[in-house]
Formats: structure tokens, sequence, C-alpha cells
């Protein structure tokens, strides 16, 4: 299958096709050539594999959030964010969490996240004397919830893997996200007052409670903030609604959301110009290409797994070991965290639900459910060393060490870490909604 990716790629790029669409281009084919051989455990069809169709939600998503950030959404759910939170502990840092929320609405991908929000923010928040470690490391731990909250393409790419509901999955998502943020908010309130600020702005201040505060005077009022930002903050919610009553799917929703960033951007906005348009199909078409690579590459692997019955084997494996439901959990969990430490999570995804669904699903497990444990335990590792992407790209805007955001990211991991838990073993917090709003 190597030499039928290139393949294509080279013809791809014999058709002068930019490198970004010609990854994508190739990738998307490889796929759909690659034989579809799901699992199926008795007369139960587990996994469902990969179809060019579900995939084509990917790169309309990465393209609607691409087109609103040049569309002037960043500023504005910046704006919005600050007239909330602004005047609290460390409000630029509360700022910044509260804004990856706005945020990971609309470009489900916590790198896209960073890479917008980062390079406003951190240097806002060094500029107020915040410590350079500890603005990377809130920089790299709030678009966590990009995953989380939909539209995430990793819950698209779990959905299509595993035959589970992309809707049923955005909808479980939206509890945690929420949960996630607050969570994060009274870390940012706990330590922000000895571990954000630089020890000259600590020692030359006349009043420690007004540190990291931004001024009521510079805060954007709440109701224009809100306003401006109203027709950014309507496409998750018009995706979400459109998926409940049944009038689009996912695949759908994403091609509706691309038409509505452009409206928003050309004639709310008024920010969209043919330049900046250009600009943002470009670097969608490269992360695009890029995520599809890794995707084709990745369901060739998990083709080979199942072929040669690796999860069946595991399960008999795990059985043998212990059939304790929260021992089990306590393993997936541990699995799945060193897994993000050295895998892209998308990757890692096709390859491991392969292997744990059949085995959890016979447990009782909602497939749901574990989704949802699967997606958060790989946003964590987008902040734990040895890579640690996220933490790695928010130190190299902060202009820091690496090794520095890590001792200052170590807060915001045991948040992140307790949170896991809490998903895991309370699951009602990811399928509340979806039972009540889907009936699933």
């Amino acid at each position: 299958m190597g030499p039928l990716l290139l393949g294509n790629f080279v013809g791809a790029m014999l058709l002068r096709v930019p490198i970004g669409f010609a990854l994508a281009l190739a990738s998307i084919i490889t796929i759909w050539l690659v034989t579809d051989t799901p699992l199926t455990i008795g007369a139960q069809r587990i996994v469902a594999g990969i179809t060019p169709f579900a995939l084509l939600a990917i790169p309309l998503f990465i393209l609607a959030g691409g087109i609103m950030n040049a569309g002037g959404i960043t500023k504005r759910l910046l704006n919005l964010a600050d007239s909330i939170v602004g005047g609290m502990r460390g409000g630029l840092a509360q700022t910044n969490v509260l804004s990856a929320l706005f945020f990971g609405g609309i470009s489900g991908s916590a790198v896209a996240d960073i890479s917008s929000l980062g390079r406003i923010l951190i240097p806002a928040m060094k500029a107020r004397n915040y410590k350079a470690a500890y603005t990377a490391a809130v920089t790299a731990a709030a678009p966590i919830v990009a995953p989380i909250m939909p539209p995430s393409i990793t819950m698209i790419v779990y959905g299509v893997v595993s035959g589970t509901s992309i809707g049923a999955l955005f909808f479980a998502g939206i509890i945690p996200a929420l949960l996630y943020i607050a969570m994060l908010m009274v870390a940012v309130h706990l330590t922000v007052r000895k571990q954000g600020f630089t020890d000259e702005l600590v020692a030359n201040t006349t009043n420690i409670e007004l540190i990291g505060k931004t001024p009521k005077e510079e805060r954007p009022k709440f109701l224009p903030s809100l306003v401006g930002s109203l027709p950014a903050l309507l496409l998750p919610l018009i995706i979400l609604a459109g998926i409940r009553f049944g009038w689009f799917t996912a695949t759908e929703a994403a091609a509706v959301a691309v038409v509505y960033a452009l409206l928003v951007g050309l004639f709310i906005y008024r920010e969209l110009t043919w330049k900046k348009l250009v600009t943002a199909l470009a670097e969608s078409g490269l992360m695009v290409g890029l995520i599809m690579l890794v995707l084709a590459a990745a369901q060739l692997y998990s083709w080979a797994l199942t072929s040669g019955g690796v999860p069946q084997a595991a399960a008999e494996a795990i059985f043998g070991f212990t059939d304790n439901l929260v021992v089990l959990l306590i393993l997936v969990n541990i699995m799945l965290l060193i897994a993000g430490m050295f895998i892209e999570a998308n990757a890692a995804l096709i390859i491991i639900t392969p292997i744990l669904l059949p085995v959890m699903t016979s447990l009782g497990v909602d497939p749901v459910h574990l989704g949802i444990i699967i997606v958060v335990n790989l946003g964590i590792g987008l902040i734990t060393p040895p890579v640690g992407i996220a933490l790695m790209l928010s130190a190299e805007i902060s202009k820091v060490k690496f090794i520095s955001a890590i001792r200052a990211s170590w807060p915001f991991l045991l948040t992140g870490l307790i949170f896991m838990l809490l998903i895991t073993y309370v699951p009602q917090i990811s399928l509340w909604l979806p039972s009540v709003l889907l009936g699933e």
C-alpha cells in the first residue's frame, strides 16, 4: 500500500496541485482504495472503517474555521472573553482560557487554536508581566478543549472509524468541554498569583489584588462584544441544531459551515478579502493534507491489525488478566496517555480504536463514552512531554525553553488528569445530553 500512496501523491503533484491539496488528494484516494475490512465479534459489526464521504467533514470544517479566522472572528471572540473574565484575578490568563472555548467551537483543532490565539494572547500576556513559561503553559492547556468541543476533528475521525454517530459524539462533548474550561479557570485562579507573574512586578506592586486584572476602563463592553461575536458563535449552534433536527448530516453540516463562514466574512464582518480567502484556502489545504496523510498511513496499519486478528487476541489477553471494569478503565487511560505522549492524536485513535472498542463494549461501555475517554486522553497528550506538540508550539511562540514550559504546566496537567478521571468514571457527564436530545 506504500507504493499506492506514493503513486497517488506523485500523480497529484504532476497535475500541479499545491502541496497541501496534493497530500490531501493522495491520502483520500489511498483510503478510498484500501480494502475495508470491518472488525466483527460474532455477528456484530464493530469497526465500520473510514468512508470517503465522512472524510469530507474534516477538510470542510477546517476550511470553515480558516475562513472565519480570516474574516475577523479572532479579535471579536477575544473581546467577548475579555469583557466576561478580564476583571477576574489573572484576567488575561482567564481570557486566554475562555477564548479557547469560543474558538474551539469554530476550529475543532487545538493546534489551530494555538496558532491563531497564541500569536495574539502570548505577546499581550508577556506585555502585562506574565512569566513567559506560565503564558506558554496556559496557552497550551486551554485549547485541549478544541478536540472535545464540537465540531471536533478528532471526534469525526473516531466516529467514522468506530461507526459511532458523529452527532451523538458532538453533543456528548459539550458538557465535558464546559467542565474542563471551568476546572482550568479554577486552576488559573489558584496558581496565577504565585506562579504567573514576574518577580519584579510582584515586588513593585502596591496592591496585590490588582495584579493581572484588566482595568475596567480598558475592558471591552459586554453587550457590544456579544453582538459583534454573535454571528461567529451561531456557527456551532447551527451545526448542532441541524444535526439534532435532522436537517443535515455531520458532513453536510460541514459544507453548510463553509457557506455560512463565507457569508459572515463577506457580508457581516466585511473583512474577508480575496487575498485573505486565498491564504485561508492555502493554509487549510496544507493542514488537511497533513491530517489526511496521517489518516491514510494509520488506516493501513489499522487494516493490517484487524486483518491479522490482533484486536481479538488483545481482547483475550486483557480478559485473561482481569475483567474488572474499574481496573480495565485505569489500564485503558494509562495506555492512551502513553500513546498520546508519542503518537499524533488522529493516528493513535485509528490504531487503538479497533483494539479497545470490542473489549470495552463487551463490558458494557457505551461507544460514545469510550470516544470521549479516548479524545480526552489524547488531548492531554498534547501537553505531556516528551513530544507535547501543543506545549512545544506555545513555548516557541513565547520564546521560552521547552523544559521551562513543562515545569510551568504541571498544575494544568494535574487538572487535566482529574478531569480525565471524572469523565471516565462518571459516564453521565458525557451521555446525559445525547440521551436527552437524541435518545441515544
